[in-house]
Parts: structure tokens; sequence; C-alpha cells
């Protein structure tokens, strides 16, 4: 069986057969010669891919999956499946194998190319019309549909069509402060596993958070579904040393790449010759770079010699990072560098990085019949999707697991959770990622499609962090730059294959990003307000301290009658004080709700506060000292709450 030499290889229909199961009902062109219902063996189980598990719960849907590329390890092949089931009074031209009150369907296309929503939306439509027909042995659609669309790739401008249907606002506006999170646990290559029914949004996900990172979904996918295992499975095509190809010419689609598959990626690591001479690069550059952070002064020269156009450089006309949630502000320096982060040469810098590879995969979708591909010794990681409930009671599977449904992230792993601890200047460049994508847009004609806000300016800024990021991690260790990402991470990135492939390669272009955090800074009230916001609301100690509030506060209204009310006003004032401290710092230290001068804490309550914050390590029996009463309930999780806040707790469970 050879693949076409167009960007989209097959279009299919999966069908759901009351007796065999889900299988292949037509293919075109034959996907096995002779055998219209079987599957070559490397992809045997395809059709499970494109008729999910739990599909039969709704009239329609759709689902990204991954395939490895039956001729060649180490390309990627992208499906995308529409699924649609319909009552059976509504089929014109019934078969004997037609036995349910429903039918259900896919069509698919599997394509070289990763278009996903680009696709989708064809797709939908041609779905829509297939099963309106109302008679399934009329496929001339489909075919028409496949000379189409290899059309329309060929000679289209698809360049800024990578990201249809990958909406960087709501993934923002769904995670808000935990997309970071999210983002800085992608490159630890570690096992993760996204859980929610139906399968399009669980799909969207896993590929908007890849779609945050420089080239990734574009040319960094290659890779994504196969891996040499240490024994022969039948999920996974088998090849020898003499089947790879390793300078495989890409296909001429207009303004998108198909990656040219390489060795060099892991050869690169074995070279220490350019490994030691980019090493010496670095070490050359750095006080220089290093010294340009100390004063404006300094980071307008360096501005200067970039040759960035004058307009550029001017602060008030560029408002991208701008802090104004606190009276500090960003690095001048960094400041005003921005604008030539935001258009510098991505691939100057090493992008893609290389985290999709040497048996880490990206897997949108799973189905059951893999389940045991996530336990070969040769996969070391990987984000996958699933619907199946098994995939989330085999913990034994995953380090991290993500209910998107319920938006947590379960992680037991303590090593981990330290490393994934966002700090200070994470949660201030989370807060203001969320706060300008959460802004009301009033007009209508740009809702959307803005550039502050929009998706394009999201993937811009995470862009921009990584950069920084990237940059501060050629530090020494026990600098203060590194200390703003969380030194735990930077030295568990340092070890993963991506960073080491990066750093192998001779990436100039990172020398001339500043290092340290975009958003570092002097503390403020504001900041603490946010640490203490962002603890209670997403760790496990901070949800029992408020579960503890709760029962105080239905403990209080049972036996205030008995007390004479004494109880109820300083459960008022207490609750008052919550509600201050909890309010947004992006309103300028006025809470939503007016509080009286008389219920604002004493000044030694407050003290009591600015320890707790401060310190990050302040028991809740003394945060609870505005009522002796109070403090009485919340001690049953006060041993808990110290141990696992001292360990860097970001998990919800």
């Amino acid at each position: 069986m050879g693949e076409s030499d167009g960007p989209i290889l097959y279009v299919l229909v999966i069908g759901f057969h009351h007796k065999k199961g889900c299988q292949v009902e037509f293919s075109y062109p034959p996907i096995v010669t002779g055998a219209p219902n079987e599957c070559p063996v490397g992809w045997k189980y395809l059709p499970t891919l494109a008729l999910p598990d739990g599909s039969h719960n709704y009239d329609e849907d759709t689902v990204y999956f991954h395939l490895p590329s039956l001729t060649n390890p180490k390309q990627t092949v992208y499906g995308i499946s529409c699924f649609r089931q319909i009552p059976v009074e509504k089929i014109k031209n019934k078969t004997d194998d037609i036995t349910r009150g429903t039918v259900q369907k896919s069509v698919c296309v599997l394509s070289r190319i990763p278009l996903y929503g680009q696709i989708q939306v064809k797709m939908c439509l041609i779905t829509h019309a297939y099963f309106e027909e109302g008679d399934f042995s009329k496929v001339s659609i489909l075919e028409d549909t496949y000379h189409h669309l290899n059309l329309v790739l060929m000679q289209n401008d698809l360049y800024n069509q990578t990201f249809v249907g990958l909406s960087a606002r709501d993934f923002v506006m769904q995670w808000k402060h935990k997309a970071v999170l999210l983002f800085k646990l992608l490159l630890l290559e570690r096992r993760v596993i996204f859980f929610k029914s139906p399968v399009h949004p669980l799909c969207s996900t896993i590929l908007t958070l890849v779609s945050l990172f420089p080239e990734l979904i574009e040319k960094g996918l290659s890779q994504s579904a196969s891996t040499r295992l240490s024994r022969p499975m039948s999920p996974m095509p088998q090849f020898s040393d003499e089947d790879v190809t390793p300078n495989e010419s890409p296909i001429k689609v207009k303004n998108i790449n198909i990656p040219i598959m390489t060795d060099n990626n892991e050869d690169d690591i074995k070279k220490d010759d350019k490994a030691n001479k980019n090493k010496q690069l670095i070490e050359n550059c750095n006080q220089e770079l290093n010294d340009t952070i100390v004063s404006t002064e300094l980071g307008l020269e360096l501005t200067e010699s970039l040759n960035i156009p004058e307009k550029e450089t001017t602060i008030e006309k560029n408002n991208s990072l701008r802090r104004d949630f606190s009276a500090d502000a960003l690095s001048d320096a960094v400041q005003n560098n921005i604008n030539y982060l935001a258009h510098l040469n991505i691939e100057s810098c090493g992008f893609p990085l290389q985290v999709f590879t040497k048996g880490c995969l990206c897997l949108p979708y799973l189905s059951l019949p893999y389940l045991d591909l996530l336990t070969d010794v040769n996969v070391r990681g990987y984000f996958v999707g699933a619907t199946n409930v098994l995939f989330k009671q085999k913990k034994q599977l995953y380090d991290v697991f993500v209910d998107i449904e319920a938006g947590r992230i379960e992680c037991q792993d303590l090593n981990l959770r330290k490393q994934l601890h966002l700090t200070t200047e994470d949660l201030r460049f989370a807060e203001y990622i969320v706060k300008h994508v959460s802004d009301e847009r009033h007009d209508v004609f740009l809702d959307g499609v803005g550039w502050e806000g929009g998706d394009e300016w999201i993937r811009t800024q995470f862009r921009i962090y990584l950069l920084c990021l990237m940059r501060t991690s050629l530090l020494q260790d026990g600098s203060r730059e590194i200390e703003h990402f969380n030194s735990n991470f930077v030295s568990a990135w340092r070890e993963t294959h991506n960073y080491k492939i990066w750093l192998s390669g001779i990436n100039p272009g990172i020398l001339d990003v500043h290092a340290g955090h975009p958003f570092a800074g002097q503390l403020s009230v504001a900041d603490m307000k946010l640490r203490l916001a962002h603890t209670m609301q997403n760790t496990e100690s901070g949800r029992k301290i408020n579960q503890a509030m709760a029962s105080t506060g239905r403990a209080v209204a049972t036996t205030s009658k008995a007390v004479g009310g004494a109880i109820s006003q300083a459960k008022g004032a207490f609750s008052s004080w919550w509600s201050n401290l909890m309010v947004n710092p992006d309103q300028n230290g006025k809470p939503e709700n007016e509080t009286d001068p008389s219920e604002i804490p004493s000044a030694k309550e407050a003290g009591e506060l600015t320890t707790y914050v401060a310190s990050d390590s302040t028991s809740p029996k003394e945060v609870a000292t505005v009522n002796g009463d109070l403090t009485t309930q919340h001690n049953d999780n006060q041993s808990e709450y110290s141990k696992s806040h001292e360990e860097g707790e970001v998990h919800t469970v």
C-alpha cells in the first residue's frame, strides 16, 4: 500500500456494526486492496479512533487523532473524523445489517498536514450532506471530497489557517492561572492524561495547549505518534533499520512546510564539539546581557544595538506586557526590548522544541485498545486524551490527570508538585493574561478578532514568556532570575530530552533575549492577595480550609441564638475581612462591595495576614485569629495544611 502524493491520504467511512463493532465501510483510495473492511496491521484500531468511546451518547461530534505513518517512522498522519448519529427512519436504502434504531457513522480524513480545524469545517458540511442523502451507498460525494481537498490544500495560502478551531481565548478563560501551569507541564515530558466527554473539546484543549509553543503544531508533531517499542504491538507498525528514510522531501504546499524527517536531532546530542561551542558562546555573552538589565540606559543601548526602529522602542506605544496591577513595572530593559522579542526570528532561537520525540507521544484522542501502548518501557511520556473511565482508574498510567470538565489537575508526585509550583512572577503573568482576555468587548464586529486579548496576542505573550525562560535557563544555578521561574522546575526541565537537544544546537537568537522573568518586580499587597487567592482556590489544603470555614459558619448559625448573637457578629466581621482579602487586585484596592469601616480588622489582624502571605507558611490557626471559636474549628486541618503548603502543592483533587 502506498501513500498518496498529496496532503490528503484517504477519505474513509467508519460505521458501527452490531456484531463486528467499529469497522471501515468505505475508503477512497482503497486502504487495503481487495479487503474493503480491513485496515493495515499498523492501523488495526483506526476505526476505534474515528468512532470514539461514548459517541453513541451524542448526535454529532468531531475527533482529532494521530497515527504513525506506515512508511516512515518519523512521520505522523493526522486524522479528522466527523461523527453523526441519525434515526433509522431517515435511511432510504436500508441494508440487512441495520438492526438498531439509530445509525452511527463517521466520515474521516487522513492527512499529512496538521490543519485540524480547517479540514473539520469542510468535513462537517460533507458529512451533513452525506447523511442527508439517506443512502450510504452513494459515495461519489466522498470521492469528490478527496480530490477537492487535495487541490485546495496544494494551492491555497494556509499560513494563517493552522490554528482554526483552536481558541487560545477559550483555553485561558477555562483554565485561567492554571494555563501557565499546564504550559510548563508540557515541557517536562511527563505522563499526562486529559479526560472529558464529548471528545471534541478534549482534543481541542490538548492541541490548543500545544499551539501556545512556537512552531510546535506546524513542525513539531512529526514523531508524536510513533516510537520504537520494546515488543511487537498491533497498534504500532514495526520498522527495521532499512525502513527508515531520514531525508524524505517535504510536500510542496503553499506557505506550509511538511517537516523533513532526519535523524539529526538525536545525533546532535552526541556532538560534543557543537555543544562546547554553544556553551562558550553563551558564556561570552552572559555577562554583557546580564548587565543590560541593571538600568534603563543599558536597556536602551541594547535596543539601539539591535537596530530597532524608534517607534518600536517607545514605551507609551507598546503595552504588550505592561504591569497595571501594582506600582512596580517591568524591567526597563525588557520593556524596551519587548517589540524585538515579539518579532524575533524564532528559528534562530531553536524552535520548535523537540518535545514529542524519542518516545514522548502526543495523542489528542486515544481509545481503549491502545491502553497497552502507554505501558511500554520505551514510551517515556505522553499527552493523551481519553473519554473511557478506565484510563482514569488506572492511576499507574499517569503522573498528572487533568479532568477538563471539573477543571481539576491531579498530581500525586511530591517532586512534580514542587516543580509545577507557580512563583509570584508566574502568577503575575497569568493574572495579566486572564485580565486582558476577560475584559468585556462591546463591539460585535471586533469581538474575538482584536489584537489585545485575542488568540494571536495570547500566543505572542506565551512565546515571549518561553523565550525569557529559555534564556534564563542558561544562567548559573542559584541565580535570582532562575528562582523567578521556580528553580525546581528549571532543574527538571534541564534534564529533559527536548532541552538537551535545544542546548546542543547553536541558537544565537536566544542570546538577544534578556535573562530574567518578564514580570519580575518588588512584592506588593496585590501580589499577596493574588498568592493567597491562588492558594485557597487551587490547592487541596485551600479547599479544606474553605470547607472548614463553611462548617464553622453553619456551627455559628446554629449556636448564635444561645450566645445572644455575639458570635454571629464576629462571623460577619470575619466574612467581611475575608471578602476584602479575596478581592481582585485589578480593582485598585477597592472591593466590589463596600465594607463598613467598623468591620475592617484591626491592625493586629492585618499584621497576622501579612505574616501569612509573606512567609508563605503560616497555618490556618494563625489566619483564623479573629474569633477564638473559628480557630478551634480549623485546628483539624492545621498540620496537613502546613505540610502540603511547604511541599509546594499545586494540584487539585
